[in-house]
């Protein structure tokens, strides 16, 4: 049941990290730490260590509580005069996210919701969106709309209508550029058979050294596509959560707010039912908590996963098969793999690739294993409130609840070293598409195969919009060499001692790559070249003339896709001389071609306005707001 509190008045709930340490400082002043450690060292599966962990919550008095947050159109109407304030002074970028807020707070079917759409539609004519005005203006037309609405929005719809006609020669021009770089990135060769998202130029094989991970079949040259794949799932970073869809990732403007909670936005009524199938129908009463609590972008991912892995099949027994099935393959020639008709296959469409992934927990340390249990309690403990383990069944339940222990910290600890994130380049205050821009994260079950270089033969772009994410070749690569990524330690930006200790910290490994057994020098610190032909100097000075690198800086697709095969040439024949400024130049103009390709966003886009996870409570112009707990069922401790 739920019991209501002001917002004002109830007990903040304290972040995950501080729910930690609380934990650590508890345990240390009744003495108990060695205790608990040694306890924790004797388990052998996730699951016993996870429910260890709820143990010592409960005990401790620090579950944390289910926290709802429900429509209101008070909060609605709030947002809305902010939007207003912010339009009045043509910040169309704040003044659509508080029209989104208002929309998402709004009682679907009161005037806010109306008002809320019908002033975004002020500002998409604002920003020159014609084309979504339009969309927002025929929304409020289709609904019980107020009548003193109908001769504002008649006449910006007829403005938008004279004004798009003009906007049709340009989105020519724009589709055939789009088409061009389609082309560019599309895997031309011969898909593999077996792993259905990459290059049949790729094979992956196995050895103690290396675990798992992918070498060259053949000879590939630089700018060739090895992969195109979608993610399992992805989980949309919060300050993204009003501009983009939170199920498919798409740009579109006109986002329509998930009927329940106060947080998701969706371009469709398919991607809504596809979220809800997936994993928002259990997410959608935590979201308040799973905000508030401050977890991080890959226990939300590890939370989702698990729900998803349960949507995914008919029954809790279906879901009980596939996954011994799929452990059962680990260390074959099938890890990882699902049968389709007659063949076996790797696709990250399926949930038992992301299952097989490798969790390093031999490699982890006792305070890092705790850590992360502490956070599959919480989850575990937020399932149980909501009776996610249910079944007619009781030996099921109780083997549900087990495999939602285990399967949560399984995923917790595979995350940090498999998951992705999804970026794109954001411009700076001065128009220079320079910055990476992080938004989402994903589960990719053929990516997460690829080991690390500090001086890597291939980068990873993710397609604005989607989940896509393309691997690209930057170097050379020799049949039977290894395929190697870069997982954030490049030796351009961060110097060998910097590198060696943060993959050491994060991925449970010591690199012994070119770049860190031969100490390669950073970007600053790198040198020309001696004794090139003049025929490449001229080349290397035509691709990276300054007008050229300014047009790259601002975006420009044309000059993206003029210089982008040069360069891939140029890269060729500049490998037998790497380290070398020349190559490191143009592999950095390469990336930036890649960039865009891929899609870039302006500068607006990361200009967030402040919003909380449960809106302040006060007298002085701020919502009112009630906020409640939903209480529920424990885990049974033995």
């Amino acid at each position: 049941m739920a019991s209501n509190s002001c917002e004002s008045c109830r007990t903040p709930q304290i972040t995950i990290d501080d729910c930690y340490h609380q934990v650590i400082t508890k345990l240390t002043t009744q003495g108990k730490i060695k205790k608990v450690s040694s306890h924790l060292l004797s388990l052998r599966t996730n699951q016993e260590r996870v429910l260890y962990a709820y143990s010592i919550l409960k005990e401790l008095s620090l579950l944390p509580k289910v926290l709802i947050n429900v429509k209101d159109d008070q909060v609605s109407a709030y947002y809305r005069c902010q939007g207003n304030n912010y339009f009045k002074h043509r910040n169309f970028y704040q003044a659509w996210q508080a029209y989104n807020l208002s929309l998402l707070y709004a009682v679907t079917t009161s005037e806010n919701f109306i008002y809320a759409i019908s002033n975004r539609s002020a500002v998409f004519f604002g920003m020159q969106r014609y084309k979504e005005c339009l969309e927002d203006i025929k929304y409020v037309f289709s609904k019980h709309y107020p009548e003193k609405l109908k001769n504002k929005l008649l006449e910006r719809e007829k403005q938008c209508l004279s004004k798009l006609d003009a906007e049709l020669s340009k989105k020519k021009k724009e589709d055939m550029i789009d088409a061009k770089i389609a082309d560019i990135l599309k895997l031309k060769h011969t898909q593999d058979k077996k792993y259905l998202s990459a290059s049949s130029k790729l094979k992956v094989v196995h050895n103690e050294e290396m675990g798992r991970h992918v070498v060259a079949n053949e000879d590939i040259a630089v700018g060739e596509i090895l992969v195109v794949e979608h993610a399992y799932l992805t989980a949309l970073l919060p300050p993204q959560f009003l501009f983009s869809c939170a199920y498919c990732l798409c740009r579109n403007m006109n986002l329509y707010p998930c009927m329940n909670c106060t947080y998701t936005l969706y371009c469709s009524i398919e991607c809504q039912k596809s979220a809800n199938k997936d994993y928002h129908t259990v997410e959608c009463p935590l979201l308040p908590s799973l905000l508030e609590m401050g977890f991080s972008k890959l226990e939300w991912l590890a939370l989702r996963t698990l729900l998803r892995s349960r949507t995914d099949e008919e029954s809790w027994d279906t879901l009980f098969k596939t996954v011994a099935e799929a452990e059962s393959r680990i260390r074959t020639d099938l890890w990882g793999c699902v049968k389709l008709g007659d063949k076996w296959v790797y696709d990250s469409k399926f949930y038992t690739p992301i299952h097989t992934l490798a969790s390093n927990v031999d490699k982890r340390s006792l305070s890092d294993i705790f850590r992360k249990s502490i956070s599959a309690a919480a989850f575990a403990h937020f399932l149980s409130v909501l009776d996610f383990h249910k079944s007619d069944d009781k030996e099921t339940a109780v083997r549900a609840k087990k495999y939602v222990n285990g399967t949560l910290l399984l995923h917790i600890m595979t995350g940090p070293t498999n998951m992705h994130s999804i970026s794109t380049t954001i411009a700076n205050d001065e128009g220079k598409y320079v910055e990476e821009y992080q938004y989402a994260s994903g589960a990719y079950a053929f990516l997460s195969l690829l080991n690390h270089s500090c001086s890597p033969n291939v980068v990873r772009y993710s397609k604005l919009g989607t989940s896509l994410m393309t691997l690209i070749a930057i170097r050379p690569i020799k049949k039977g060499m290894q395929i190697l990524d870069n997982y954030g330690y490049h030796h351009a930006v961060q110097d060998r001692e910097t590198r060696q200790s943060g993959l050491k910290f994060q991925y449970k490994f010591v690199c012994a790559c070119e770049a860190c057994v031969d100490d390669w020098p950073m970007h600053a610190h790198i040198t020309e070249t001696g004794g090139l032909p003049e025929a490449i100097l001229i080349k290397k000075d035509e691709c990276l003339a300054p007008k050229v690198i300014e047009r790259l800086m601002k975006a420009d697709k044309e000059t993206a896709i003029k210089f982008y095969k040069p360069l891939c040439e140029l890269i060729e024949f500049l490998e037998p001389f790497a380290p070398c400024k020349e190559l490191a130049e143009c592999q950095e103009a390469l990336k930036q071609c890649l960039a865009i390709f891929c899609g870039v966003i302006p500068y607006e886009y990361g200009q967030i306005i402040d919003w909380k996870a449960v809106p302040p409570c006060s007298s002085r112009g701020e919502p009112p707001h009630l906020a409640s707990y939903i209480s529920g069922p424990q885990i049974d401790v033995p």
